[in-house]
């Protein structure tokens, strides 16, 4: 069963009013504690929290108050301290924050920042945390929502990006073509079809290039994987002692990937710019390829008002059909200072139903890690069976052990060579694959 929130909803069926805090970095939560009989002002236990700061995505403040608002109703003798930073720099202020003297109880936590943190002794593993909990297990949680190390698991992630095609539904209509979620339905929904239906939908407007499909989020490696996995390979062997970048299923997919680049159905990098976006959301491109947070990005920039959102999974390639399961956890420090509060918040956050239905507006609760909660939705326009299609397929990527150098270092350079065509993608890959596995054996 999928639920519909508004804040208006969610604020009545929680039985909540608005309690006018203020989001601000460092602010408390809490509001200051109540008296007791003896007119002493009761000890509240306190947590600290690093946070992201959403700032410039309204969706995402908005709901961060609700989740605040909701929190101190429910834990009024909790107080949680939040400090926030950016996206850009991040990492950095967190480190250097710690390293001044600072300690966290609860991190902000993304999959690529996890080696990081755990090579830092930043963060700490969950898994005794979760056996002494009397509200939940293991078991609740699907497999795709844990990040695990080792066999230990670190986070449980608050927010699971199942990732898909979105599309110009309207553009498809008009043309009186099969849409991409029809013939996935037939079986039909292919890289064959992905790379027509590019060469379909491209065109010029009025002198304006409109591209059938935007291909750069591939550059990603978490991205890149789906693909690979649907080729019958990935990038690296099972324990990350070589490479696999040279082998024949990645250089046969690299030379598919190409063809977008070398035949104009997608934008070559730095073609859009702040003068003349291009973008699925604008309609210069007729599809793209993200994860049901886009949602957040179709509202703001207006989509809906222009054309029909169409969503399909990706395509079944020689070796299946698969979605990666994109995680964003929150950590628990390998040194808390207060595991109460802290842990309430992180479960709260996390987990809760109520947290699925507060973050549903920035994309969140289409994947719920735990069981027993409910997909959430909130647009018309969302397609819940093709949410369910995802399900099934989502795999979690596997981040390599030295993953931000290599990425850095090799893996975008290669890329870039890739879509330039400075030389045969044969080559491309084969220093690709000999210096990757020269770094993780270094």
């Amino acid at each position: 069963m999928t639920k519909q929130l508004s804040r208006r909803e969610f604020m009545r069926n929680a039985g909540l009013a608005g309690t006018g805090l203020a989001l601000a970095a460092c602010a408390p939560v809490a509001q200051d504690g109540a008296m007791d009989d003896g007119s002493m002002m009761a000890e509240k236990e306190t947590a600290y929290i690093f946070d992201y700061d959403p700032t410039g995505t309204d969706a995402w403040v908005e709901a961060d108050q609700l989740f605040i608002e909701y929190f101190t109703e429910k834990y009024p003798d909790y107080e949680i301290i939040r400090e926030q930073a950016p996206w850009a720099g991040f990492t950095e202020k967190l480190l250097t924050s710690i390293a001044g003297g600072s300690k966290y109880d609860v991190i902000y936590g993304y999959w690529q920042w996890l080696p990081l943190f755990i090579e830092n002794n930043v963060i700490g593993p969950l898994d005794d945390l979760i056996d002494a909990d009397t509200e939940i297990s293991a078991d609740d949680f699907f497999d795709y929502a844990k990040e695990t190390i080792e066999g230990e698991t670190f986070g449980l992630a608050w927010f699971i990006s199942g990732w898909l095609h979105w599309y110009n539904l309207s553009a498809v209509n008009e043309a009186g073509a099969t849409t991409p979620k029809e013939m996935n339905v037939n079986g039909d929904w292919d890289y064959d079809a992905w790379y027509q239906f590019a060469k379909e939908f491209t065109s010029e407007q009025d002198g304006v290039p409109i591209y059938g499909y935007e291909m750069g989020s591939g550059r990603s490696v978490s991205v890149y994987v789906m693909l690979a996995w649907a080729w019958g390979t990935e990038q690296w062997n099972d324990d990350f002692s070589a490479s696999l970048m040279d082998n024949e299923e990645n250089i046969a997919l690299w030379k598919w990937i190409q063809q977008f680049y070398l035949e104009g159905l997608t934008p070559q990098p730095g073609a859009s710019t702040t003068e003349q976006p291009i973008s699925y959301t604008n309609g210069r491109s007729m599809a793209t390829m993200a994860g049901q947070w886009y949602t957040r990005n179709i509202v703001q920039d207006g989509a809906p008002d222009i054309f029909d959102i169409g969503m399909v999974p990706f395509p079944t390639g020689p070796s299946g059909q698969y979605s990666v399961a994109a995680l964003n956890s929150f950590y628990f420090s390998s040194d808390p200072g207060s595991v109460d509060p802290a842990w309430a918040w992180y479960k709260e956050r996390s987990f809760s139903e109520a947290a699925a239905g507060i973050y549903a507006s920035i994309g969140g609760g289409r994947f719920p890690s735990i069981k027993r909660v409910a997909p959430a939705t909130v647009y018309e326009w969302e397609d819940v069976e093709v949410y369910e299609a995802i399900r099934p397929i989502l795999r979690t990527y596997r981040t390599s052990p030295k993953e931000s150098e290599w990425i850095n270092t090799y893996w975008n350079v290669a890329w870039d060579e890739m879509v330039l065509a400075t030389r045969p993608v044969e080559e491309i890959l084969g220093q690709l694959a000999e210096e990757s596995t020269a770094l993780v054996n270094s």
